[in-house]
């Protein structure tokens, strides 16, 4: 088990460099960008100073004020990409310069209450409808139709198609236009009904049909075919079969929260339900030739996820080694 645990704290931090290496190019390059543009908008008296300045050392005015003046406002000029990623990681999620008109445990919380009432209601489905499927052939194949057409629907479609049917329905239409800074549960479950119904639209398909070929599979193999015949009841041969099923299955699981999470981002934004979807939103602008970009605002969801990811992760590589025969766990 140890080696394990071991080799998926290993694996993710490895990602953890990969993401923060990727952010530190993105965020170095916008802040040469800032910096060139306000060197290019100096003051004829800021830039006679800078000027005096970089004579005096023996150097080109531009590379004087990149190297020593605009480091003071953009400190990641300085660092390597990967120092630069890791400092903003870090810098949005503990030192924020960043006044948020809602507080950021608020969005954080109706976020991942959303990614689980989703996963939630994913597997309370999937699972029945698998085991219906595994017996019903023409549902097998509708599930197998299903799973293809949502995978390549965007989650923003099906959120357009709701939004439309508030719209033009007697539905309240707050359940669209903005979630705000409420606290109220009643009010941010309410608003969750249609994000929900959007992410389990699209993700639950594809679920299910994975889950049909674990089980089929498994079904399949000689000792469910020996239990069955030593009369064993078949919910005991079911259940010997999601033992056995289980650690695949819940490497799968953790591959499909990470897709979840996705999902529940741009619904969030779609809707306005002020989570960190819309935190996202908030810290990145394209404006025509123009981008803004704001690390504490943005790399913090990015910091927040990895974070849960981390955790979902050694949850899931703890009781998959559990499960396994041999791992710690009973045998199927």
């Amino acid at each position: 088990m140890g080696r394990a645990i071991s080799r998926a704290l290993l694996n993710y931090l490895l990602l953890i460099l990969l993401v923060a290496l990727i952010s530190g190019i993105g965020i170095k390059d916008y802040q040469f960008y800032r910096a060139d543009m306000e060197f290019s908008l100096l003051s004829p008296a800021e830039r006679a100073v800078i000027e005096a300045n970089a004579s005096s050392v023996g150097m080109d005015p531009y590379d004087y004020y990149m190297r020593f003046v605009a480091p003071r406002d953009y400190p990641t000029l300085v660092m390597n990409p990967l120092h630069a990623g890791l400092y903003v990681l870090y810098h949005s999620l503990f030192e924020p310069d960043y006044d948020y008109p809602i507080p950021r445990k608020l969005m954080v919380a109706r976020t991942l209450v959303l990614i689980l009432l989703a996963e939630i209601t994913i597997i309370l489905i999937g699972f029945p409808l698998a085991k219906l499927a595994l017996r019903k052939r023409r549902l097998r194949s509708t599930v197998r139709f299903l799973a293809r057409v949502f995978n390549g629907l965007p989650v923003w479609a099906v959120a357009a198609l709701f939004s439309l049917l508030v719209i033009m329905s007697a539905l309240p239409n707050y359940l669209i236009n903005g979630l705000g800074a409420s606290t109220s549960l009643t009010r941010n479950l309410a608003y969750m009904a249609f994000p929900l119904i959007s992410i389990v639209l699209v993700a639950l398909w594809e679920f299910v049909e994975a889950l049909v070929i674990l089980l089929r599979d498994e079904f399949g193999k000689e000792y469910v075919r020996a239990k069955r015949a030593m009369g064993l009841p078949e919910r005991r041969v079911e259940r010997h079969v999601l033992r056995a099923v289980m650690p695949s299955f819940l490497g799968f699981l953790f591959q499909h929260f990470v897709e979840v999470s996705t999902l529940a981002l741009v619904v969030d934004a779609f809707f306005g339900l002020f989570g960190l979807g819309k935190m996202l939103q908030w810290g990145f602008h394209i404006s025509g030739d123009l981008y803004t970009l704001d690390p504490d605002i943005f790399f913090y969801p990015i910091a927040v996820f990895m974070v849960v990811n981390f955790f979902v992760l050694l949850a899931v590589t703890l009781l998959s080694e559990l499960l396994t025969p041999g791992g710690g766990g009973v045998e199927a």
